[in-house]
């Protein structure tokens, strides 16, 4: 079935500013950080108010979303090669030699391969997904101006 119609919403208060490291990666593999924008792209048809989503509804749900990985350390805890390990108010991570003890309340751990760009996309895809079935959406994740990652079904 088509999609009649579309919205896109982008707001630059709609991101996070995270430290990451990519495991394996010659350049990417140190651990670095920066300011993520979140834009999404809603494919739907128009419901009793004659909208497929109201935007304050979708700002609101965007803000929650991104709010914990906002000044933390971003960890993918199905990265190959990395390992975690808790050791009292912190989480000790060792990847390709470098071992990280950082504090815990630092730290969000993600159920992802990697914290690139493409897979941020694909989690906030499945999270908006998960409470808007019915929509067809398109996510992008820009970790640099003019660098950014989409990801859509």
């Amino acid at each position: 079935m088509t999609m009649p119609f579309e919205i896109d919403f982008e707001d630059v208060r709609i991101g996070f500013a995270s430290a990451h490291f990519i495991v394996g990666h010659d350049k990417c593999g140190h651990l670095h950080g920066h300011n993520y924008f979140v834009r999404v792209n809603i494919k739907g048809t128009l419901n009793e108010e004659h909208m497929i989503l109201d935007y304050g509804i979708l700002k609101d749900v965007l803000r929650k979303l991104v709010k914990p990985f906002d000044h933390h350390l971003l960890v993918p805890t199905k990265a190959q090669g990395l390992q975690l390990a808790e050791k009292e108010d912190a989480l000790e991570i060792i990847s390709c030699g470098k071992r990280y003890l950082i504090p815990k309340e630092d730290v969000f751990l993600l159920p992802l391969e990697a914290t690139t760009a493409e897979e941020l996309a694909k989690y906030f895809h499945q999270e908006l997904k998960s409470l808007w079935p019915s929509f067809h959406f398109k996510v992008s994740v820009e970790e640099t101006p003019g660098a950014s990652a989409t990801y859509y079904e």
